[in-house]
């Protein structure tokens, strides 16, 4: 495993306009301070999994850079633009998507109807709107035949699909996804990750905080692990370059923060 000290640092980028950098992030909830100097870059076309403990810090990063929580210092950099100037709905213009732990679906509305709701949040006109529920059609072609379907009569799997169908809608540049195989059966959470692999292959960047790290590392480019609030790996997702048996004690050190 990687020093932690060189871990930290932020890596060289080829050119500092493109991609996703966290430099030096801090963050928590109130005196809690859960992310500690976190910095890190991902590059278009590359698919990062951030493993770690349950309590490392895993959603809280992908929250500071949606917007959800407020970082104390740092920066985050989308394209070379500061996106924590901005408010959550202009993090989405400038191509931030965040696929919540939970999806985060309304269960009585139908698929449409949730995909409309997300439309409007990001301030979608009618053309832009048509373009992104198409765009998450040929994602997942399943969410075509369920659009006047109710959320809560599809299976896990299904609804999963919606949730990230949803965050295509913007056309985001950096995708993120907090624990998305929760809840689904092998071959629907092999799905989502070849779904996750061709999207990033379309020149996105791509982040899963997932705890189903063995499975999540077959599509990866990287893998960066945390442990309490900071960055203890971060290199290749190839598994003959991980020292596995650290990777799983990493599971079973207590964290702090979510």
């Amino acid at each position: 495993m990687s020093d932690p000290a060189a871990a930290g640092a932020t890596p060289p980028m080829t050119n500092a306009s493109e991609g996703l950098r966290v430099d030096r992030l801090c963050a928590g909830y109130g005196d809690l301070v859960v992310l500690r100097e976190i910095s890190l870059v991902a590059r278009p076309g590359e698919l990062l999994v951030l493993a770690g403990p349950n309590g490392a810090g895993k959603t809280t990063l992908l929250s500071t850079i949606m917007g959800t929580v407020t970082a104390s210092s740092g920066s985050v950099r989308v394209d070379g633009a500061d996106a924590l100037a901005l408010s959550i709905h202009r993090r989405t213009q400038l191509g931030i998507g965040l696929v919540p732990e939970g999806r985060g679906l309304f269960p009585s509305l139908t698929v449409w109807e949730n995909l409309r709701v997300a439309a409007k949040a990001a301030r979608l006109d009618r053309e832009q709107t048509a373009a992104g529920i198409d765009a998450a059609v040929r994602a997942f072609p399943l969410i075509g035949e369920r659009l006047r379907q109710q959320v809560r009569l599809l299976s896990g799997g299904e609804q999963q699909m919606v949730a990230i169908g949803r965050a295509l809608l913007t056309h985001p540049r950096v995708l993120l996804l907090d624990e998305p195989s929760m809840g689904l059966a092998p071959i629907i959470w092999r799905r989502v990750l070849d779904t996750c692999r061709q999207i990033a292959d379309e020149g996105r960047v791509v982040v899963l905080a997932e705890q189903r790290v063995l499975e999540a590392l077959r599509a990866a480019d990287r893998c960066v692990v945390l442990q309490h609030g900071r960055i203890v790996r971060d290199g290749s997702a190839d598994r003959g370059s991980i020292d596995l048996p650290e990777l799983r004690g990493s599971y079973f050190s207590s964290g702090r923060g979510s």
